[in-house]
C-alpha cells in the first residue's frame, strides 16, 4: 500500500463471507463496543501485519475423535 498525497493510504474493498449468525453476533458486539464491523476487520488485519501473524493462538476444539482434514487438503 502507498500513501496518497495528504499522507492517507488508498482504501480497498474486501469481500468477506461468513454465516448469518455469526455476522449478527459480530455486529451485536462491535456496536457494543461502538465500532464497525469494517473498523474492527481492519484493526484485526493490521495487528496481523504488526505481529507478523494471527494475533492470538489458534487452536481445534477438544477431540470429538473424528479426523479433521487440514487446510490446505480441504476442496
Amino acid at each position: 500500500m502507498f500513501a496518497s498525497k495528504g499522507g492517507k493510504m488508498n482504501k480497498e474493498t474486501i469481500t468477506v463471507r461468513l454465516d448469518s449468525d455469526t455476522k449478527e453476533q459480530a455486529e451485536e458486539l462491535f456496536d457494543d463496543l461502538g465500532m464497525s464491523m469494517s473498523s474492527a476487520i481492519t484493526i484485526f488485519l493490521k495487528q496481523c501485519v504488526r505481529k507478523g501473524g494471527i494475533p492470538f493462538e489458534i487452536q481445534r476444539e477438544k477431540s470429538t475423535g473424528r479426523k479433521i482434514k487440514p487446510l490446505h487438503k480441504m476442496k
